[in-house]
């Protein structure tokens, strides 16, 4: 079984008011300030397909997750160093929540919005599910030729894919695919339930 999910086969999920995933997807894409190659799209999916294999191992929440995924990045005005990027897309998400366009609740919603302003500024924050959305947008910092530091992970298992990628001698433009080749590698064995034992 693939870790990395299809983000088609993840559009079922109702995160809007009577609207699914997609629309939500369409509505975000429509409001962007700036379409970008680095930071569209393609990127957005790679951090929400991170985030998931990101969350088997933390516990982090995966609506917040695949909500940063979309929000993140969705108000830069370019592709340089725009620092102020993150708190206009935790505004947006602010917007779409007060309106109703987001089905989540109020804590969800206070931690999506935490990631997204602070996703880069802040090394961590301590909490999983925030720590899990910073190291999904991390771990896709190939595409833009910079490779990968453990030590700058929010996460213990993203540190450990960092590593990994720098034991491995990964290239950051090919470490999309490596990761998607090797991701069962990073898995735990889980510890079999009473029931399973033999």
């Amino acid at each position: 079984m693939s870790l990395i999910a299809n983000p088609l086969e993840l559009n079922s999920t109702t995160l809007m008011k009577g609207q699914d995933y997609l629309t939500l997807q369409n509505h975000v894409l429509s409001n962007r300030i700036f379409e970008s190659e680095l930071h569209g799209l393609m990127h957005w999916q790679q951090v929400e397909r991170n985030g998931l294999l990101l969350a088997s191992e933390t516990g982090a929440d995966t609506t917040v997750v695949r909500l940063f995924a979309l929000f993140h990045d969705s108000k830069r005005a370019d592709d340089g160093f725009d620092m102020d990027h993150g708190p206009r897309g935790a505004e947006f998400a602010k917007t779409c929540f007060e309106e109703h366009h987001i089905d989540i609740s109020q804590e969800q919603f206070d931690k999506l919005y935490h990631a997204c302003k602070f996703h880069t500024k802040e090394p961590r924050s301590g909490d999983a599910t925030i720590d899990t959305c910073y190291d999904a947008d991390r771990l896709d910092l190939g595409r833009v030729g910079i490779i990968l530091d453990p030590s700058k992970m929010a996460t213990t298992f993203g540190a450990r894919i960092a590593q990994k990628s720098l034991d491995d001698d990964v290239k950051p433009e090919s470490f999309r695919e490596w990761l998607e080749k090797h991701q069962n590698a990073f898995r735990q064995p889980q510890p079999l339930r009473h029931s399973e034992q033999p």
